[in-house]
């Protein structure tokens, strides 16, 4: 009972006084706000990049063709003038065992059409593994198989975005594409992935718009990208010489991209280790690919976000120590002002403990309405930095939680001493000075 009319005695406080009330609880709202805004963008950054770690896969490592310039360039004509090599991905599959899955893929040029009608689509060349490394789920048909690559055969999986372009309502399984000069049976439908809204940790092409080939056939009747706007013609002599040679042909095309998985995320790092050097040897020593590994990705992107949080932490922290050295003077004055009320209740029989309990309960009135206040502006701020920054933001119950501990900290921490100090007033004096 003495706690709950000690609360009610603060509420009159602040209700008899609203503006000095308010401008007293500015530095703890502005202080929670800042705590909330700072918690939802971290929350909303770490589960964009979970999200976007889960799509490129945490057991998987990339080697990416790299674009040389000047001397390098020159040097990469002489000692390793096709870059990432079809061959190349053979090697890794051949000399590292811990490989669960190796998968070449080269980005060839080819205007897609239907009817006439063009549709906008990237068109890559890659074996059947690739909807495993990747995680293509079919909403209908089927993926390439081992089949199709060996037989040359000319048939295509499309996303669903080629799909919507091409064929609108109609069922594509069965039907054909014109992709460059020659035609494609569409055997299966890619299930639509939705675009992640807000800032892209990693680069993610939208899945929704590829096409995907035998890499046999995208080898032989395309021109690959190799380099930016720069095509090798695989075309003519070079199709007559591959089936003539099958695979030793080959070996020695371009590719863009090869894609290493492993059974676990642990052997990424000494996977992407063994690929570097097989690479590196192969190659001659020439550095004309990169190797991306999505798992260090999130990591350092984790690392980014823990200075940012350390960073907007100070801010709210430096708030939060204004806003309580403000409540602080204030109490301190009401004290004062007081001083009579004190020395009354005190030749009534209130304890020392009663006086400081009724001020330090006063001030907690002030922290947790400002506090709750701060969470509601937090809330409204982690809404407009999600709209107009186009930045992801998730205002977790642990968040919430958080602000009301810092806000209750803060009245304790602040209102003590002033509680004290109401309590260490002599009635007689207050009494007397009144």
């Amino acid at each position: 009972m003495k706690i709950w009319s000690a609360i009610l005695t603060g509420i009159g406080e602040l209700l008899a006084h609203k503006l000095r009330s308010l401008l007293t609880m500015l530095g703890v709202i502005f202080g929670i706000a800042s705590v909330i805004s700072m918690v939802s963008i971290g929350a909303g950054a770490r589960r964009e990049a979970l999200e976007q770690i889960k799509l490129m896969g945490v057991n998987v490592i990339h080697m990416n063709r790299r674009s040389l310039t000047g001397d390098l360039a020159i040097e990469a004509q002489r000692e390793s003038p096709q870059g990432l090599t079809y061959g190349d991905a053979h090697a890794i599959e051949a000399l590292y065992s811990p490989a669960r899955r190796v998968v070449p893929v080269c980005r060839v040029f080819g205007d897609v059409r239907r009817g006439g009608q063009a549709a906008p689509a990237k068109v890559f060349g890659t074996t059947p593994d690739y909807g495993q490394v990747s995680r293509l789920d079919l909403a209908a048909g089927r993926f390439l198989d081992e089949h199709d690559v060996a037989e040359r055969a000319r048939v295509c999986v499309i996303g669903s975005e080629v799909k919507r372009a091409a064929f609108f309502l109609e069922d594509p399984l069965g039907k054909y594409l014109k992709i460059g000069a020659q035609d494609f049976q569409v055997v299966g439908v890619i299930e639509e992935r939705a675009a992640k809204a807000g800032r892209s940790l990693f680069a993610l092409r939208d899945l929704n718009q590829d096409i995907y080939l035998p890499i046999t056939v995208a080898m032989e009747d395309f021109q690959i990208y190799v380099e930016q706007a720069i095509p090798v013609d695989v075309g003519g002599l070079g199709k007559l010489l591959a089936r003539m040679f099958d695979r030793p042909r080959l070996e020695k095309r371009p590719v863009t991209q090869i894609i290493v998985q492993v059974e676990d995320e642990s052997q990424t790092w000494e996977a992407a280790r063994v690929a570097r050097r097989i690479l590196e040897r192969r190659h001659k020593g020439i550095p004309d690919f990169e190797i991306v590994i999505p798992a260090e990705l999130l990591r350092q992107s984790q690392q980014t976000q823990r200075i940012f949080n350390i960073v907007m932490g100070a801010i709210a922290s430096i708030s939060l120590v204004v806003g309580g050295i403000g409540i602080m003077n204030i109490m301190l004055a009401t004290v004062t002002q007081r001083a009579r009320e004190i020395g009354i209740r005190r030749c009534v029989g209130a304890s020392r403990a009663d006086i400081a309990r009724q001020f330090l309960l006063e001030c907690l009135v002030i922290t947790s309405i400002g506090g709750l206040l701060g969470i509601a502006l937090g809330v409204e701020m982690a809404a407009l930095i999600s709209s107009y920054a186009e930045w992801r933001t998730i205002v977790s119950g642990q968040a919430v939680l958080l602000s009301l501990g810092v806000a209750v900290t803060t009245g304790v921490v602040f209102g003590l001493y002033p509680a004290l100090r109401a309590a260490s007033i002599e009635p007689m004096e207050a009494l007397r000075g009144e």
